[in-house]
């Protein structure tokens, strides 16, 4: 079997783990491998590669499983285990680990995970090694369409775990030679106003950047110049091979040899890789460059496709984790449409081989790279920036070719004590690139119905390639008028009901056609709030155009994302039990028709609010079927007040479970009035009240409930029409992966 066949192959076995909803088992595991085998010894080539294609299955499915087998054995119990500091986050006051060994059993792999330290941060660096005492957990990040995923992001990267420190102790004090250098860099840079953007492009670190710089990249499209990947490395293989290639002009003929700039490439690229932390992407770019050379010192004649197919196999070869990495998949992506845009899309040799047409080459390159990476971007980030272009024609040259050279040659001159006008000019640059990007307006554009954006690009531009545009134009523009214009036609007696999950808080949207309702809008946290980083893009992605935010009360668990929200929609109406001008009101007795829904609040009583737990807004809206009250806070105390006042109007099918599923709330009368059929809880699971409570969720059941909470299941969907309505849960029926299970020890309300 041919090495492109094997990598082809590879790439199809492997990519199974993206969509598997449970890894097999191990029986299922060993007949595949018999199975395998026996198909090997046939002498049909169809059965052999059949049979590699099972074997390298068994082999992604056999890393994945002692991956979560590690993950749970390690979050059982406290445990002692060597660890090694990897690195340190001054600002959250975490760091992350290795765990090398456990009771004196190294482990392989050897996963990582991050700690809190509080404000001990500063006793340590990278490179320590560490006895310490750990109570971990599994990682379990917040789940909802088309929202980020924790979870498969942190078992891509073998970091699945996190937890604190019970006891420590030291067993080697001194820091690495990396952890030295960056700390030389940040005395030399220190009252720079961008050395969290140095520190990113020089080391990798980019929790020092500012919130405004790092949202001003991603809304600009340059994120991915702060992330260490191909093309930094590539980069510095570049360098590296132009330095020598030069000084082999003045060495006689005989010492001129092919492999010498290539050896020096991949030495500069090694130092950049350890420089820059050994982080995956910079790990696979120099994993790729490697092969690369190998491929080229042993004079394979392979083309740009085959190298492209060899790299990206025997990449997930070496680590079937990498198919769940996205950062894998755009960088190797990104390669690919490179290739298909020189290859199908070329400039004319003319423009493309002359120095004088390099700023067309760039728009070019650039223009390709929009084109062929919208659908992936709108994929994984729903959306895309219409700066983006612009952005990176200023951007990549003034990056790559100054800013980044001047920084590392700054870097090696501070033993000289010669640096700091190097660390001003890089300094400046920065400046004068973000006074560029700050010019024009925001330019991100959320992208619905994502997985038409493949076809109508894609196919639009093999359809220009093939010259069929030429001969049937018409048929064309017909066609894309229909993609464009292609919507799902919403059903005029559907709503819909979506609890998001936004860890400890709430935020409900309640949905008709393309408008929405919001209901409480989550935390804030330090940096940002489930405003900005859930609610919004949610709302965005499925087309939706906000219509009101009601606040239940005033905790910020649940108003924390307010202002997330009205910075997209200003002029959004806000109503609310506490008064604030220019607020609506939420007074018992208040009540207003959107569409077919009818909102009643049934609580507080009229007169001034502090917004507390017990003066939640409490809400119930119906259809004239089916009806849903949400409940904010609401405790015991209210709720006997309240039902003695609504008793009659308290039924409803759906109750969104008052405080979180706290056992100071849900009082067996208020149960047996409303007399509902579904239960959804806002929780969070690693939440300091270890909510909900066993009680709580006991009692919903022997009430006739059936219980459902977003930090099992994730984002909880109700879809309600004519007589009837359909429940679904992230984790269970929306998006089911083996990857976006519950690790750990099983919950009582699973």
């Amino acid at each position: 079997m041919s090495l492109i066949l094997f990598s082809g192959i590879t790439i199809f076995a492997l990519s199974a783990l993206l969509f598997l909803p449970e890894l097999p088992s191990g029986s299922v595991l060993c007949g595949i491998v018999l199975l395998s085998f026996l198909l090997l010894r046939s002498e049909l080539r169809a059965l052999q590669a059949l049979a590699w294609l099972g074997g390298i299955f068994c082999w992604g499915v056999l890393v994945a499983r002692q991956q979560v087998h590690q993950m749970e054995a390690l979050t059982q119990r406290p445990l002692a285990a060597e660890v090694r500091v990897i690195a340190t986050e001054q600002y959250r006051q975490q760091m992350s680990i290795k765990i090398l060994r456990i009771s004196g059993q190294p482990q392989f792999p050897a996963l990582q995970a991050r700690v809190n330290v509080g404000e001990e941060v500063g006793a340590f660096c990278p490179g320590q090694r560490w006895l310490m005492r750990l109570r971990l957990r599994p990682v379990h990040g917040r789940l909802n369409e088309g929202g980020y995923d924790q979870q498969r992001t942190a078992l891509a990267a073998y970091r699945p775990i996190s937890g604190r420190i019970l006891q420590k102790k030291v067993l080697m004090a001194d820091c690495s030679l990396r952890a030295g250098i960056m700390a030389a860099a940040d005395e030399a840079m220190a009252g720079l106003k961008y050395g969290g953007v140095l520190q990113a492009l020089l080391f990798g670190v980019r929790d020092r950047l500012s919130p405004q710089v790092s949202q001003l990249f991603r809304e600009t499209g340059i994120a991915h110049l702060m992330a260490i990947s191909g093309m930094h490395i590539g980069l510095a293989a570049a360098s590296g091979w132009g330095i020598v290639r030069y000084l082999q002009r003045g060495l006689p003929a005989r010492l001129i040899t092919p492999f010498l700039p290539g050896i020096i490439s991949l030495l500069l690229a090694a130092c950049y890789t350890w420089l820059s932390g050994m982080q995956a992407p910079a790990l696979r770019a120099m994993l790729a460059m490697t092969f690369w050379q190998i491929f080229r010192q042993h004079y394979f004649n392979f083309n740009s496709w085959q190298v492209w197919l060899l790299c990206a196999g025997l990449l997930l070869l070496s680590d079937p984790m990498f198919v769940l990495s996205e950062s894998f998949w755009l960088s190797t992506l990104a390669v690919l449409m490179l290739l298909i845009w020189y290859r199908w899309f070329a400039l004319p040799r003319y423009y493309a081989r002359h120095w004088r047409w390099r700023s067309l080459q760039l728009l070019h390159l650039q223009s390709g790279m929009l084109l062929l990476m919208l659908p992936l971007q709108a994929l994984l980030f729903n959306g895309t920036s219409l700066l983006a272009l612009p952005a990176n024609l200023i951007a990549i040259p003034l990056i790559s070719l100054f800013t980044l050279p001047v920084a590392g040659l700054a870097l090696l001159l501070i033993p000289t004590g010669l640096s700091g006008l190097f660390w001003q000019l890089a300094d400046q640059s920065l400046t004068l690139l973000v006074m560029l990007l700050e010019s024009p307006p925001p330019g991100w554009w959320y992208v619905t119905d994502v997985y038409l954006w493949g076809p109508v690009v894609w196919g639009g531009l093999l359809f220009f390639r093939s010259a069929a545009c030429f001969h049937y134009p018409f048929h064309g523009l017909a066609l894309l008028l229909c993609c464009l214009l292609w919507r799902y036609p919403p059903r005029n007696d559907e709503w819909r009901v979506d609890m998001l999950d936004v860890g400890h808080g709430l935020a409900v949207v309640i949905s008709q056609g393309d408008e929405a309702v919001v209901y409480d809008t989550g935390n804030r946290w330090q940096q940002s709030n489930a405003g900005e980083r859930i609610i919004v893009p949610w709302l965005l992605s499925h087309g939706l155009k906000l219509q009101q935010v009601i606040i239940s009360h005033r905790h910020l668990d649940h108003y924390g994302g307010l202002n997330g929200v009205l910075s997209y929609w200003p002029a959004t109406p806000v109503r609310s039990a506490f008064s604030r001008r220019g607020y609506l009101r939420c007074v018992r007795g208040e009540r207003w028709q959107w569409q077919r829904l009818s909102f009643s609040v049934l609580w507080p009583p009229a007169g001034g609010t502090n917004g507390q737990n017990n003066e939640s807004c409490v809400i119930k809206v119906s259809d004239g079927f089916f009806s849903l009250l949400l409940t904010g806070d609401l405790e015991r105390q209210a709720e006997m007040k309240l039902v003695s006042l609504e008793k009659q109007h308290l039924q409803a099918t759906f109750l969104q479970v008052p405080h979180h599923g706290s056992n100071t709330s849900s009082s067996p009368v208020l149960l047996r009035t409303v007399k509902g059929e579904v239960a959804m809880a806002s929780v969070a699971r690693y939440n300091a009240w270890k909510m909900p409570s066993l009680k709580v969720i006991e009692r919903y059941r022997n009430a006739g409930f059936r219980w459902s909470d977003t930090a099992v299941s994730g984002q909880i969907s109700l879809r309600i029409s004519h007589r009837q309505y359909q429940l679904s849960e992230m984790r269970e029926e929306i998006f089911p992966r083996w990857y976006h299970q519950w690790f750990g020890v099983k919950p009582e309300s699973g």
